[in-house]
């Protein structure tokens, strides 16, 4: 691999890393703000709920 080649994957990488990084950051951003208001917080709540109550289902059964 020449020089040139190696300089272009660097910053391919870097900008690969980079992007990621910002998909995943506006992403939790986004999640964060809709988990946080009255609707998510109910949501939130009903699911967790039956998330244990199934959990305890399954330890009776």
């Amino acid at each position: 691999m020449t020089a040139a080649g190696e300089v272009v994957f660097v910053v391919a990488a870097f900008a690969a890393s980079a992007s990621w990084q910002l998909l995943l950051a506006g992403g939790g951003s986004l999640v964060g703000r809709l988990l946080t208001g009255p609707r998510g917080r109910l949501v939130t709540a009903l699911v967790s709920s039956i998330v244990i109550i199934v959990l305890a289902v399954g330890l009776v059964l």
